[in-house]
């Protein structure tokens, strides 16, 4: 079992012991739903118990035939953990744990990107190039691991320049013999004052005889140096020149300011008394508040993506072009069976939070200038809160249906694939994020 903090607010699933695999799967949804939230809040030690309790329950819990499933949940959770330990400066637990993310899962991108970061973080340059190529092998269009893979190379370029500096230094120095150390001698004449330098012929005393002269003086008195120093006397002892005693009126204005014990955090409005029926199982400390809101979620997000769609610019191949997304698929509630989708709006501390989790498959069409059609798919995994915006999303399938033209496959994977239309949903599910926080 894992420990925590006796005033953490996640206590009551971290110390939570769910016997069936129903409890178990709720329990798992639960974790990840907060660890979420304590990641975009920054809170990464919450975030790596939340998602160590998860990996620790999940492992233990039957997949009755979804091994599939169960190892993709496992890599997201270790991958995740892993972007806790390195925010929280501990690269070694983040390269082990997105070491196991890629065993679990060989085609999770994320996966491939923390281990890059991990061991760029440990100075392993060479293994983060290798990771970050295999990330882009799955993901060859993602703007930020182009960035993360170019940085890697431009530091193993500085690794080996530092490196050759080091060798022909340690060459040069192979035969060097440092010249003897002077011994030194302290000389101390009993005619010069100990406030002289030594320029009067003698070394300066040192001067903690003097400093215990001072500290023997008594707590009223005065020693020679106590001017140079800046004491006073305040209430008949000595005390710093800068000391400042409160006057009763200045007592009465700031008040008590003696710590205090804080009391658990209360559940606020009528839930204090009536629990909502969409408001989290596992909040029985009252430090947690969840409202569940997956099914506006879902007709809200597809509603945005189907706006999507994209125009072929003028210098294309076929500026005659267009493609739309027509259909969005697998948006099913986690309430649901083979659901993964949630949504929900959270307080922590008083502080209100967005938690969501998608995955997405759009169905797209693209009309080519001739007016034959090609339609195909394209499926976004893993979009949550984790996300910044403008940063795009990843892709974990793409696929055209058969009996698209040879010719028009060079004009989806530029226009489809790998921008235009995607672009445009990646916006769309930004603007999604916008419309979660104004409606709640």
């Amino acid at each position: 079992m894992l420990s925590s903090p006796s005033f953490s607010p996640h206590n009551d699933v971290l110390n939570a012991t769910p016997e069936t695999s129903a409890a178990k799967s709720s329990l798992v949804e639960e974790l990840k739903r907060r660890g979420r939230v304590s990641v975009t809040t920054h809170r990464y030690p919450d975030a790596k118990d939340l998602y160590g309790k998860a990996i620790e329950v999940l492992s233990s819990t039957e997949t009755d035939g979804a091994a599939a499933s169960k190892n993709t949940d496992m890599a997201i959770l270790h991958s995740n953990r892993a972007l806790c330990f390195l925010q929280m400066n501990r690269p070694n637990d983040s390269y082990e744990d997105a070491t196991s993310a890629t065993c679990f899962d060989s085609t999770y991108v994320k996966g491939f990107w923390r281990l890059g970061q991990a061991s760029m973080a440990l100075k392993q340059t060479q293994e983060a190039i290798d990771a970050y190529k295999t990330a882009l092998m799955l993901d060859p269009s993602s703007k930020a691991l182009k960035k993360e893979f170019t940085n890697a190379e431009k530091q193993l370029v500085k690794d080996k320049v530092e490196a050759e500096r080091l060798e022909k230094e340690k060459e040069e120095n192979a035969n060097y013999i440092p010249p003897p150390v002077a011994k030194k001698v302290q000389v101390v004449k009993d005619d010069v004052p100990s406030s002289e330098s030594s320029s009067a012929g003698g070394i300066v005393k040192d001067d903690k005889s003097a400093i215990k002269s001072d500290l023997a003086g008594g707590k009223g008195e005065f020693s020679k140096s106590d001017h140079v120093r800046g004491y006073k006397i305040v209430n008949g002892k000595k005390t710093s020149f800068f000391h400042h005693e409160m006057t009763e009126e200045e007592k009465h204005l700031i008040g008590d300011i003696t710590p205090k014990r804080l009391e658990p955090t209360q559940m606020s409005d009528s839930s204090a008394t009536t629990q909502d029926k969409d408001v989290s199982v596992w909040n029985k400390a009252g430090t947690w508040e969840e409202k569940d809101v997956t099914d506006w979620a879902i007709g809200s997000v597809k509603g945005k993506v189907l706006e999507a769609s994209y125009q072929l610019p003028g210098g294309s191949p076929d500026p005659n072009a267009s493609v739309k997304v027509i259909d969005v698929s697998e948006l099913i509630s986690s309430k649901k069976a083979g659901g993964s989708a949630h949504a929900s709006v959270a307080k922590v501390r008083g502080k209100k939070k967005y938690i969501f989790e998608f995955t997405i498959c759009v169905h797209w069409e693209m009309t080519l200038g001739s007016g034959d059609k090609c339609k195909g798919k394209l499926t976004f995994y893993d979009v949550d809160g984790t996300h910044e915006i403008g940063e795009g999303y990843d892709i974990s399938e793409y696929s055209v249906e058969d009996g698209a033209q040879a010719d028009a496959r060079h004009l989806l994977d530029r226009f489809v694939r790998n921008g235009g239309l995607r672009s445009e949903i990646e916006k769309k599910l930004d603007e999604w994020i916008g419309l979660f926080q104004e409606t709640y």
